[in-house]
């Protein structure tokens, strides 16, 4: 195993935590004249919105496999063009945060997206900081020598999990400094409120949750009620929108193989089970490795299940098939996509 890289890579690991760790301890003081021009956008988004917010009576549509009729969440401002541009990419989010918030409380979509997307990449960098020390220390410390190709494989996939997520880190730590637990704070209702503006990846992020991702949780009981309240009405648009990963996530709540907040909502349910994973089955191509494994689920449920009931589950999904997912008849969300929801653009894991 190429040690010299491996402690290479180490070192670039602790100049990337002191980067996370220092802009945390004291936030960066903005330029002269910089604070300004960031009240201002504050303002100006605020104008720009104002007077164009609207928002929908509540629409309510056929209820799927039961999630209740979603409410329709419009944008605020009825004109992209006339939105107040966004900040610069990757300018620090500490600088940015309440511009972002005002103009997503006002109903703009794209500087929600925006709130979400920079949250969950810090989030990811804050949890690479904490685990990647531990993850370089073992490859820096295995000495055993590669007994055989397929090891030695396993050493060069492991030398470039490390790498990729060094450089994230690395490149998100400038974006990412200064914040503090009451910023990240803002991960979780910016993640909901970007999926109520219509964002698929927030929907699958905020729907598939996981507990430990969400930051301040303990302090913030209010979280686990909004969840009650629009999980299941997200999970409903994304399935009207022929969203695969969301048909994923509520075959895997309705199984029971993903213990999260979703399956404490839905309950195990072999024929809603049976139902998803006939729907995934509907849109994977025969002979793949996903079709083996909706065809291992559903005979798994199948057993559990009346032929009345397998007859019932059948017609349901052919329904949702050819009602909402036709148009993409090939699955376009898989296991990896939607777990991938909530990693904030960081690369995927080993």
């Amino acid at each position: 195993m190429p040690r010299q890289l491996v402690a290479i890579l180490l070192g670039m690991l602790a100049i990337a935590a002191v980067a996370w760790y220092g802009g945390r301890r004291s936030t960066p003081v903005p330029a002269q004249g910089a604070a300004a021009p960031t009240e201002a956008r504050v303002q100006n988004a605020a104008i720009s919105t104002k007077g164009k917010s609207e928002t929908a009576a509540a629409a309510t549509r056929p209820a799927l496999s039961g999630a209740p009729g979603r409410r329709v969440l419009d944008s605020a401002v009825s004109d992209a063009s006339e939105r107040t541009p966004l900040p610069p990419a990757s300018a620090p989010l500490k600088s940015i945060l309440a511009e972002l918030k005002a103009r997503a409380d006002a109903g703009d979509s794209d500087a929600a997206t925006r709130l979400f997307r920079d949250m969950q990449t810090c989030a990811q960098v804050q949890r690479l900081n904490q685990t990647m020390p531990g993850v370089a220390n073992r490859v820096l410390n295995d000495t055993s020598a590669p007994a055989s190709s397929a090891a030695a494989q396993r050493s060069e996939r492991m030398l470039d999990f490390v790498q990729r997520n060094l450089d994230f880190a690395r490149n998100n730590a400038a974006m990412c400094a200064g914040l503090s637990a009451d910023d990240m704070a803002n991960l979780v209702p910016a993640t909901l409120q970007a999926a109520q503006l219509g964002d698929a990846q927030a929907a699958n992020c905020y729907v598939g949750a996981n507990l430990n991702n969400w930051p301040g949780l303990v302090n913030n009981p209010q979280w686990v009620q909004d969840y009650q309240s629009n999980a299941l009405n997200l999970a409903n648009n994304a399935l009207q929108q022929g969203d695969w990963s969301m048909a994923m996530l509520m075959a895997q709540a309705y199984g029971g193989s993903s213990r999260n907040l979703l399956n404490q909502i839905t309950g195990n349910n072999a024929q809603q089970a049976y139902t998803y994973a006939k729907l995934m089955s509907l849109g994977q191509p025969t002979g793949t490795q996903q079709s083996q494994r909706s065809t291992n689920a559903l005979s798994n449920f199948s057993s559990q299940l009346t032929p009345d009931q397998i007859q019932a589950a059948d017609a349901q999904a052919q329904q949702m098939y050819q009602q909402y997912f036709n148009n993409t008849p090939r699955q376009t969300g898989d296991v990896a996509g939607a777990m991938q929801a909530c990693q904030g653009g960081g690369p995927p894991g080993f």
